[in-house]
């Protein structure tokens, strides 16, 4: 929230440090606003037992048979970095998108993987003008979703440096100097550079916002470093390819980027951050985000159900069960998970935070974890098993 609160601050004045003031002003007002309501809320418990919340959500919406394939070719000494695109659709500006990557003025040596999902409205033929392009890999294939063409694309990657570029964005033209400098400047797992959240209505742009992170971070993380503080989004970033050997996006589910937090930056010894804005995040009217933001959509247990996922393929890859993870895991069944499903059936609800409370459960450890005070509230909640203290605190994070 406070980063929300940043931004906005920062998009007006340009200034970090006093965005930075105004931004811990407003959260403080906000967290004023949660220290009221908490004490005019009545505490609400639940009575249902886990194997009925089971039943409850798997009669919605069922687990997804979601299984990755994993392909690591031999890394290429003499290709720098992959950039995979997935493609579905967007033909009347594909082109501007897979341009401003080829266009970039560098003396690094990258590769530019564009993986068709069926797109249905032309778009595949505007790729194929790029088929002879030797800098291009052009893969089509049935339609499966974002996740899955991202999958392809890293399966068919020969860089030693990975990155993500959504068809509907644009990058700078020194995006892969930029990030590669750095990279290779401290043999960094990760590296990831500012964006621009650009909002567009009927064809023009009704408002730019600049994501720049502050020099030093506006809340401690306590159980880990900035790093869990970045966006967990794929694009704007240029990863080793190789923490992506047993790390795959899972096809069909929505919020396929909450990997990243889990997944890949939990594995990163070293990273950097650049504050310097390199990627255009396009925000359209009809963006597939859009559709996920509907709560009421019983889809939106992907965020349940995708966890559980993510946190079995973490166990499988012998990732450290720790203080870090568990407060990973204590944000993402508050303020993630229940923004995600809050508009869904009251029995529904109390099922998802009985499940909720299961994660916390065996997640927490035996010992007292340091955590920011709205996470705190979160514990409580499950302690005390009141739902109305859990629907409050995870809105105020």
């Amino acid at each position: 929230m406070i980063y929300g609160f940043y931004f906005r601050f920062y998009g007006k004045f340009h200034n970090s440090v006093f965005s930075s003031v105004l931004a811990k002003l407003a959260y403080m007002m906000y967290c004023c606003v949660f220290f009221l309501k908490k004490l005019r809320h009545k505490r609400v418990s639940v009575d249902v037992n886990i194997d009925d919340a089971r039943d409850i959500v798997n009669g919605i919406y069922p687990r997804l048979d979601s299984h990755p394939v994993y392909e690591n070719k031999p890394i290429d000494d003499n290709i720098d970095l992959s950039i995979v695109v997935p493609v579905y659709n967007y033909v009347d500006i594909i082109e501007s998108n897979i341009d401003s990557i080829l266009n970039q003025k560098t003396e690094y040596n990258y590769q530019l993987i564009i993986v068709d999902d069926g797109s249905t409205d032309g778009a595949a033929d505007v790729l194929k003008k790029y088929a002879d392009n030797p800098k291009v890999k052009l893969i089509f294939q049935k339609n499966a979703g974002i996740g899955a063409a991202r999958n392809t694309g890293i399966n068919n990657a020969d860089g030693k440096y990975l990155m993500f570029v959504d068809c509907d964005d644009i990058v700078h033209d020194d995006i892969v100097e930029t990030l590669m400098n750095k990279a290779y400047s401290e043999n960094y797992d990760m590296v990831m550079c500012a964006h621009n959240l650009s909002k567009e209505r009927k064809g023009a742009i009704y408002e730019i916002v600049p994501n720049v992170y502050p020099k030093y971070n506006l809340i401690g993380y306590k159980n880990g470093d900035e790093i869990m503080n970045l966006a967990g989004l794929p694009w704007c970033k240029a990863y080793k390819r190789e923490i992506w050997n047993n790390v795959r996006f899972f096809p069909g589910y929505w919020y396929e980027d909450t990997i990243i937090q889990f997944l890949i930056f939990m594995q990163c010894k070293n990273y950097a951050y650049i504050p310097k804005i390199e990627y255009e995040y396009k925000w359209y009217e009809k963006n597939f985000s859009h559709t996920q933001g509907n709560s009421a959509n019983p889809k939106s247990i992907d965020t349940y159900w995708l966890l559980i996922e993510i946190l079995e393929q973490y166990k499988k890859n012998d990732m450290p069960v720790d203080d870090r993870l568990y407060t990973l895991v204590l944000r993402h069944i508050s303020t993630y998970y229940y923004s995600s499903v809050k508009n869904l059936y009251s029995k529904v609800v109390e099922a998802l935070f009985v499940l909720a409370k299961d994660l916390y459960s065996e997640y927490k450890p035996n010992h007292k974890v340091k955590l920011p005070f709205m996470l705190r509230q979160v514990e409580k909640s499950f302690d005390n098993n009141d739902i109305e203290l859990w629907k409050l605190a995870s809105c105020y994070q």
